[in-house]
């Protein structure tokens, strides 16, 4: 989003959980700060506006099941209604501004709010994102490359020829399947301590110092994905009405 905010020459307010915390709290404090950033974001003077939701599941979380605890921060969820009434209904085609959300738990949100259903009925019952970009892990060759350029950038006076990074990526990128790029680059982060680095002179850095990151940090589900691309596109509902209700994950076999 920084990046797109970057390229446009836009304003940019974060409006993520980590940085609202437990500001604004209570159904008036949320329809205020609401009320504040659509009210800038509308603005002409400010042109073009990017709006960021970071964790936008958060702001979106479908019902709990009675007896279960929150997988999730539910705090958000006090912005829901308004969020849904200010996009909806205060937001106009001339108006210059663009609202994105990221998350990696796309499923934990209720899809009906997720997607948007188009204009009719309320602003509230209409859902948020009018378009979504699935961004897969990284093939074998660019995990390759996410490693070297993760790894060079935190320790950059030894260079790509230095001893200290005569590192396999490759098999760190076949040991880091299923990851995602941020999840490398947690790994690096968590290795490469300041402590660490001072010492690299006389320890030079080995591919087994991840390995145990790696096997500790959760893959990342693509089945999981994949499931809530198939119901929020309508992919599954279409192919059940194509296939007389037969699941699409199940394959038929003769």
């Amino acid at each position: 989003a920084l990046a797109v905010a970057s390229e446009l020459g836009a304003l940019f307010i974060n409006f993520s959980s980590s940085t609202i915390g437990n500001a604004f709290s209570g159904k008036e404090g949320a329809t205020k700060l609401c009320h504040m950033v659509f009210t800038v974001a509308k603005e002409k003077a400010y042109a073009p506006v990017v709006v960021y939701l970071d964790d936008c599941h958060e702001y979106f979380i479908g019902k709990q099941k009675r007896g279960t605890s929150p997988s999730v921060n539910s705090e958000m969820k006090r912005f829901q209604k308004d969020l849904l009434i200010y996009k909806n209904q205060s937001l106009k085609k001339d108006d210059r501004v663009l609202v994105i959300g990221c998350t990696s738990m796309p499923e934990r949100g209720d899809i009906k709010l997720l997607k948007w259903k188009g204009i009719g009925g309320k602003p509230e019952k209409q859902g948020f994102f009018e378009k979504k970009l699935y961004f897969p892990n990284a093939h074998h060759a660019d995990k390759a490359m996410i490693w070297k350029d993760s790894v060079e950038k935190k320790i950059p006076r030894f260079g790509s020829s230095g001893g200290v990074l005569r590192l396999d990526y490759q098999s760190l990128a076949y040991m880091s399947d299923g990851f995602s790029a941020g999840a490398i680059n947690s790994i690096v982060d968590m290795v490469l301590t300041k402590k660490r680095m001072d010492s690299l002179d006389e320890e030079p850095l080995s591919e087994q110092e991840f390995v145990w990151f790696l096997e500790k940090k959760p893959l990342h589900d693509d089945e999981r994905m994949l499931s809530f691309t198939r119901s929020i596109t309508g992919l599954e509902s279409r192919w059940k009405e194509s296939n007389g209700g037969s699941d699409p994950k199940k394959k038929k076999t003769k």
